[in-house]
Protein backbone atom coordinates (compact mmCIF):
# COMPACT_ATOMS: atom_id res chain seq x y z
CA UNK A 1 0.00 0.00 0.00
CA UNK A 2 1.01 4.02 -0.31
CA UNK A 3 0.96 4.21 3.55
CA UNK A 4 3.31 1.36 4.02
CA UNK A 5 5.56 2.89 1.32
CA UNK A 6 4.92 6.31 3.22
CA UNK A 7 6.10 4.93 6.20
CA UNK A 8 9.16 2.84 4.55
CA UNK A 9 10.19 6.11 3.24
CA UNK A 10 10.07 8.07 6.34
CA UNK A 11 12.19 5.21 8.27
CA UNK A 12 14.88 5.08 5.69
CA UNK A 13 14.99 9.07 6.08
CA UNK A 14 15.14 8.74 9.79
CA UNK A 15 17.63 5.70 9.66
CA UNK A 16 20.08 8.01 7.16
CA UNK A 17 19.82 10.33 9.73
CA UNK A 18 20.78 8.28 12.59
CA UNK A 19 17.67 8.77 14.26
CA UNK A 20 17.42 4.97 14.86
CA UNK A 21 14.26 4.89 17.39
CA UNK A 22 12.01 6.56 14.91
CA UNK A 23 13.54 4.78 12.09
CA UNK A 24 12.29 1.45 13.98
CA UNK A 25 8.99 2.94 15.03
CA UNK A 26 8.00 3.68 11.32
CA UNK A 27 9.26 0.59 10.12
CA UNK A 28 6.84 -1.35 12.81
CA UNK A 29 4.30 0.90 10.80
CA UNK A 30 4.77 -0.50 7.87
CA UNK A 31 5.51 -3.81 8.95
CA UNK A 32 1.97 -4.17 10.98
CA UNK A 33 0.22 -2.78 7.83
CA UNK A 34 2.02 -5.75 5.66
CA UNK A 35 0.83 -8.12 7.98
CA UNK A 36 -2.84 -7.20 7.40
CA UNK A 37 -2.96 -6.86 3.68
CA UNK A 38 0.19 -9.12 2.80
CA UNK A 39 -0.17 -11.79 5.52
CA UNK A 40 3.06 -13.07 7.80
CA UNK A 41 4.41 -14.94 4.61
CA UNK A 42 5.25 -12.82 2.37
CA UNK A 43 8.58 -11.19 0.92
CA UNK A 44 7.68 -7.70 1.43
CA UNK A 45 6.97 -8.33 5.02
CA UNK A 46 10.24 -10.17 5.61
CA UNK A 47 12.02 -7.43 3.95
CA UNK A 48 10.86 -4.72 6.06
CA UNK A 49 11.96 -7.77 8.75
CA UNK A 50 15.24 -6.82 7.96
CA UNK A 51 15.14 -3.34 7.81
CA UNK A 52 13.95 -3.63 11.27
CA UNK A 53 16.95 -5.96 11.96
CA UNK A 54 19.57 -3.78 10.22
CA UNK A 55 18.08 -0.77 12.47
CA UNK A 56 18.43 -2.21 15.36
CA UNK A 57 22.00 -3.69 14.81
CA UNK A 58 22.63 -0.11 14.34
CA UNK A 59 21.60 0.24 17.59
CA UNK A 60 23.29 -2.21 19.05
CA UNK A 61 20.54 -4.27 19.99
CA UNK A 62 22.21 -7.22 18.48
CA UNK A 63 19.28 -10.00 19.77
CA UNK A 64 16.23 -8.68 18.99
CA UNK A 65 18.65 -7.70 15.46
CA UNK A 66 18.92 -11.17 15.00
CA UNK A 67 15.19 -12.00 15.53
CA UNK A 68 13.80 -9.73 13.39
CA UNK A 69 16.76 -11.49 10.21
CA UNK A 70 15.71 -14.90 11.70
CA UNK A 71 12.41 -14.03 10.81
CA UNK A 72 13.10 -12.52 7.29
CA UNK A 73 15.52 -16.02 6.81
CA UNK A 74 12.53 -18.15 7.77
CA UNK A 75 9.94 -16.35 5.62
CA UNK A 76 12.85 -16.54 2.13
CA UNK A 77 13.76 -20.18 2.85
CA UNK A 78 10.48 -21.29 2.99
CA UNK A 79 8.15 -19.54 0.70
CA UNK A 80 10.55 -17.77 -1.86
CA UNK A 81 13.33 -19.68 -3.12
CA UNK A 82 16.63 -20.58 -1.10
CA UNK A 83 18.76 -19.31 -3.87
CA UNK A 84 17.68 -15.55 -4.32
CA UNK A 85 19.47 -11.81 -3.82
CA UNK A 86 17.13 -11.37 -0.66
CA UNK A 87 18.32 -14.94 1.04
CA UNK A 88 21.68 -13.79 0.44
CA UNK A 89 21.33 -10.04 2.06
CA UNK A 90 19.75 -11.45 4.95
CA UNK A 91 22.47 -13.85 5.17
CA UNK A 92 24.92 -10.99 5.15
CA UNK A 93 23.32 -9.19 7.70
CA UNK A 94 22.65 -12.04 10.29
CA UNK A 95 26.92 -12.57 9.49
CA UNK A 96 26.97 -8.63 10.40
CA UNK A 97 25.28 -9.21 13.70
CA UNK A 98 27.20 -12.10 14.28
CA UNK A 99 30.60 -9.78 13.97
CA UNK A 100 29.33 -7.00 15.95
CA UNK A 101 28.65 -10.22 19.28
CA UNK A 102 31.86 -11.27 18.96
CA UNK A 103 30.78 -14.78 16.91
CA UNK A 104 33.14 -14.42 14.24
CA UNK A 105 32.98 -18.24 13.13
CA UNK A 106 29.48 -18.24 12.78
CA UNK A 107 29.76 -14.85 11.27
CA UNK A 108 31.87 -16.10 8.64
CA UNK A 109 29.48 -19.37 7.78
CA UNK A 110 26.88 -16.57 7.41
CA UNK A 111 28.76 -14.42 4.99
CA UNK A 112 30.31 -17.56 2.91
CA UNK A 113 26.54 -18.93 2.56
CA UNK A 114 26.18 -15.31 0.85
CA UNK A 115 28.85 -15.77 -1.14
CA UNK A 116 27.44 -19.26 -2.35
CA UNK A 117 24.20 -17.60 -3.03
CA UNK A 118 25.61 -14.59 -5.23
CA UNK A 119 28.00 -16.96 -7.26
CA UNK A 120 24.72 -18.87 -8.17
CA UNK A 121 22.68 -15.90 -8.79
CA UNK A 122 25.04 -13.16 -10.17
CA UNK A 123 27.62 -12.69 -11.78
CA UNK A 124 30.74 -13.38 -10.08
CA UNK A 125 32.15 -9.93 -10.07
CA UNK A 126 29.16 -7.83 -8.34
CA UNK A 127 29.72 -4.74 -5.91
CA UNK A 128 27.26 -6.52 -3.40
CA UNK A 129 29.63 -10.02 -3.57
CA UNK A 130 32.82 -7.79 -3.23
CA UNK A 131 31.22 -6.28 -0.01
CA UNK A 132 30.82 -9.61 1.61
CA UNK A 133 34.40 -10.51 0.89
CA UNK A 134 35.23 -7.79 2.61
CA UNK A 135 33.55 -8.59 5.44
CA UNK A 136 34.99 -11.83 5.42
CA UNK A 137 37.91 -10.03 5.66
CA UNK A 138 37.31 -8.61 8.32
CA UNK A 139 36.45 -10.90 10.11
CA UNK A 140 39.47 -12.85 9.82
CA UNK A 141 41.71 -10.15 10.56
CA UNK A 142 39.43 -10.13 14.44
CA UNK A 143 40.56 -13.86 14.03
CA UNK A 144 44.04 -12.91 13.77
CA UNK A 145 44.06 -15.02 10.30
CA UNK A 146 46.11 -12.02 8.36
CA UNK A 147 46.73 -14.32 5.64
CA UNK A 148 43.65 -15.30 5.04
CA UNK A 149 41.82 -12.31 5.77
CA UNK A 150 43.87 -10.71 2.78
CA UNK A 151 42.93 -13.41 0.36
CA UNK A 152 39.48 -11.68 1.15
CA UNK A 153 40.32 -8.57 0.46
CA UNK A 154 42.22 -9.21 -2.63
CA UNK A 155 38.96 -10.77 -4.15
CA UNK A 156 36.74 -7.67 -3.04
CA UNK A 157 39.55 -5.53 -4.40
CA UNK A 158 39.63 -7.36 -7.42
CA UNK A 159 35.74 -6.69 -7.99
CA UNK A 160 36.25 -3.02 -6.76
CA UNK A 161 38.91 -2.10 -9.42
CA UNK A 162 37.01 -3.64 -12.01
CA UNK A 163 34.01 -1.90 -11.03
CA UNK A 164 34.63 1.15 -9.73
CA UNK A 165 37.95 2.26 -10.32
CA UNK A 166 38.64 0.94 -6.31
CA UNK A 167 36.62 2.46 -3.83
CA UNK A 168 33.86 0.68 -1.60
CA UNK A 169 30.99 2.40 -2.11
CA UNK A 170 28.83 2.24 0.71
CA UNK A 171 24.71 2.32 0.88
Amino acid sequence: SSTAATYHSIAYAWRKQGKYEKATEQYRKELEIKLKTLGPEHSSTAETYGDIGTVLCEQGKYEEAMQQHQRALEIYLTQIRPACSATARTYHQIGIVLCRQGKYEEAIEHFQKAIEIKLKIYLPDTISTAETYHEIGNVLCRLGKYEEAMEQYQKAQDIFQKRNGGSLICG
